[in-house]
Protein backbone atom coordinates (compact mmCIF):
# COMPACT_ATOMS: atom_id res chain seq x y z
CA UNK A 1 0.00 0.00 0.00
CA UNK A 2 1.24 3.22 -1.02
CA UNK A 3 0.13 7.11 0.03
CA UNK A 4 -0.11 7.57 -3.87
CA UNK A 5 -3.02 4.47 -4.22
CA UNK A 6 -5.27 5.92 -1.49
CA UNK A 7 -4.54 9.30 -3.11
CA UNK A 8 -5.89 7.97 -6.57
CA UNK A 9 -8.99 6.49 -4.85
CA UNK A 10 -9.48 9.77 -3.27
CA UNK A 11 -9.56 11.69 -6.56
CA UNK A 12 -11.30 9.08 -8.74
CA UNK A 13 -14.17 9.91 -5.96
CA UNK A 14 -13.95 13.65 -6.22
CA UNK A 15 -11.19 14.93 -3.80
CA UNK A 16 -10.44 18.12 -4.83
CA UNK A 17 -7.21 18.74 -6.52
CA UNK A 18 -5.11 20.04 -3.72
CA UNK A 19 -5.40 16.54 -1.87
CA UNK A 20 -2.84 14.98 -4.44
CA UNK A 21 0.08 16.98 -2.83
CA UNK A 22 0.39 14.07 0.23
CA UNK A 23 3.04 12.19 -0.40
CA UNK A 24 3.52 10.57 2.64
CA UNK A 25 1.59 9.36 5.39
CA UNK A 26 1.60 12.46 7.63
CA UNK A 27 0.86 14.32 5.18
CA UNK A 28 -2.16 11.80 4.11
CA UNK A 29 -3.63 11.93 7.42
CA UNK A 30 -2.99 15.51 8.01
CA UNK A 31 -5.57 15.65 5.09
CA UNK A 32 -7.32 13.52 6.86
CA UNK A 33 -8.15 15.64 9.76
CA UNK A 34 -8.98 19.19 7.82
CA UNK A 35 -12.76 20.33 7.46
CA UNK A 36 -12.52 19.06 4.36
CA UNK A 37 -11.03 15.95 4.72
CA UNK A 38 -13.08 14.87 7.42
CA UNK A 39 -16.31 16.09 4.87
CA UNK A 40 -15.42 13.86 2.29
CA UNK A 41 -14.32 10.76 4.14
CA UNK A 42 -17.33 11.35 5.72
CA UNK A 43 -19.83 11.69 2.63
CA UNK A 44 -17.97 8.99 1.10
CA UNK A 45 -17.49 6.67 3.57
CA UNK A 46 -13.47 6.67 2.79
CA UNK A 47 -11.15 4.73 3.22
CA UNK A 48 -12.92 1.39 3.52
CA UNK A 49 -12.00 -0.51 6.35
CA UNK A 50 -10.11 -3.22 3.98
CA UNK A 51 -7.78 0.00 2.88
CA UNK A 52 -7.35 1.06 6.66
CA UNK A 53 -6.74 -2.43 7.31
CA UNK A 54 -3.59 -1.91 4.69
CA UNK A 55 -2.52 1.63 5.81
CA UNK A 56 -2.67 0.28 9.70
CA UNK A 57 1.31 -0.04 10.04
CA UNK A 58 2.13 3.75 8.61
CA UNK A 59 -0.89 5.21 10.26
CA UNK A 60 -0.98 5.07 14.16
CA UNK A 61 2.12 7.17 14.57
CA UNK A 62 0.07 10.13 13.36
CA UNK A 63 -3.26 9.41 15.52
CA UNK A 64 -5.27 6.80 13.25
CA UNK A 65 -5.84 3.89 14.92
CA UNK A 66 -7.27 0.80 12.81
CA UNK A 67 -8.04 -2.58 14.68
CA UNK A 68 -6.26 -1.58 17.88
CA UNK A 69 -8.23 -3.31 20.29
CA UNK A 70 -8.51 -1.65 24.37
CA UNK A 71 -7.06 1.80 24.23
CA UNK A 72 -6.78 4.97 26.12
CA UNK A 73 -5.52 8.38 25.16
CA UNK A 74 -5.59 11.57 27.08
CA UNK A 75 -5.50 14.99 25.43
CA UNK A 76 -4.37 13.47 21.51
CA UNK A 77 -6.03 16.76 19.83
CA UNK A 78 -6.22 14.59 15.72
CA UNK A 79 -7.61 11.07 16.48
CA UNK A 80 -9.49 8.07 14.18
CA UNK A 81 -10.38 5.40 15.75
CA UNK A 82 -11.41 2.47 13.08
CA UNK A 83 -12.92 -0.84 13.36
CA UNK A 84 -12.15 -3.14 15.97
CA UNK A 85 -10.92 -0.54 18.29
CA UNK A 86 -12.38 0.13 21.94
CA UNK A 87 -10.95 3.35 23.04
CA UNK A 88 -11.45 5.45 26.34
CA UNK A 89 -10.49 9.03 25.25
CA UNK A 90 -10.33 12.26 28.12
CA UNK A 91 -9.92 15.76 26.95
CA UNK A 92 -9.27 18.41 29.88
CA UNK A 93 -6.63 20.42 27.68
CA UNK A 94 -9.36 23.28 26.22
CA UNK A 95 -6.24 25.07 24.46
CA UNK A 96 -7.29 23.53 21.48
CA UNK A 97 -10.37 21.83 19.38
CA UNK A 98 -10.23 18.07 19.24
CA UNK A 99 -11.17 16.07 16.33
CA UNK A 100 -11.71 12.68 16.67
CA UNK A 101 -12.82 10.40 13.69
CA UNK A 102 -14.70 7.10 14.56
CA UNK A 103 -15.49 4.92 11.48
CA UNK A 104 -16.40 1.27 10.88
CA UNK A 105 -17.53 -0.37 14.07
CA UNK A 106 -15.37 2.16 16.24
CA UNK A 107 -16.13 2.46 19.58
CA UNK A 108 -15.35 4.85 21.53
CA UNK A 109 -16.12 6.75 25.27
CA UNK A 110 -15.07 10.21 25.70
CA UNK A 111 -14.59 12.11 28.89
CA UNK A 112 -14.81 15.59 28.93
CA UNK A 113 -14.29 17.98 31.38
CA UNK A 114 -12.40 21.52 31.75
CA UNK A 115 -14.79 23.66 28.89
CA UNK A 116 -13.09 21.37 25.99
CA UNK A 117 -14.06 21.36 22.69
CA UNK A 118 -14.62 18.65 20.41
CA UNK A 119 -15.33 17.99 16.74
CA UNK A 120 -16.87 14.21 16.44
CA UNK A 121 -17.44 13.36 12.69
CA UNK A 122 -17.83 10.31 11.00
CA UNK A 123 -20.02 8.38 13.91
CA UNK A 124 -22.38 6.21 11.38
CA UNK A 125 -22.45 2.42 12.61
CA UNK A 126 -20.21 3.31 15.41
CA UNK A 127 -20.70 3.23 19.46
CA UNK A 128 -20.09 6.47 20.84
CA UNK A 129 -21.08 7.36 24.68
CA UNK A 130 -20.09 10.97 26.01
CA UNK A 131 -19.56 11.67 29.87
CA UNK A 132 -19.79 15.46 29.91
CA UNK A 133 -18.45 17.60 33.14
CA UNK A 134 -21.61 19.37 32.15
CA UNK A 135 -18.99 22.04 30.53
CA UNK A 136 -17.22 20.64 27.55
CA UNK A 137 -18.90 21.21 23.98
CA UNK A 138 -19.10 18.51 21.79
CA UNK A 139 -19.57 19.04 17.76
CA UNK A 140 -20.96 16.52 15.53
Amino acid sequence: MKVSDVMKSALELGACNQSGKATDWKSLCWLFFTPQGREFCENNNFPSLEVFRQMKPYVAAHGVYVDAGDITLKNNSHVAIIGETDAVLEYDDNTIVHKIIVMHGGRITIKASNYVVINLTNVRNCKVTIINDGTARVLH
